[in-house]
C-alpha cells in the first residue's frame, strides 16, 4: 500500500515539476527582457509619461 502511495505521490510531483519550471522560465526571462530594454534604450515617450 505504501508504494502505491509513494507512486502517486511521485507522479503529482513530476506532472507538476513541468509545468512549474516552464513557468519560471518564461517569467524569468519577461523580466530580464524588460529589464534590458528599460536599461539600454529607454524610449522618450516613456520619459516624458514618466515626469507626469
Amino acid at each position: 500500500m505504501k508504494s502505491v502511495i509513494l507512486m502517486f505521490i511521485g507522479g503529482l510531483l513530476g506532472g507538476l515539476i513541468g509545468p512549474v519550471t516552464a513557468l519560471v522560465g518564461v517569467a524569468a526571462g519577461y523580466v530580464l527582457g524588460r529589464a534590458l530594454t528599460h536599461s539600454v534604450a529607454p524610449k522618450p515617450s516613456e520619459e516624458q509619461s514618466h515626469c507626469r
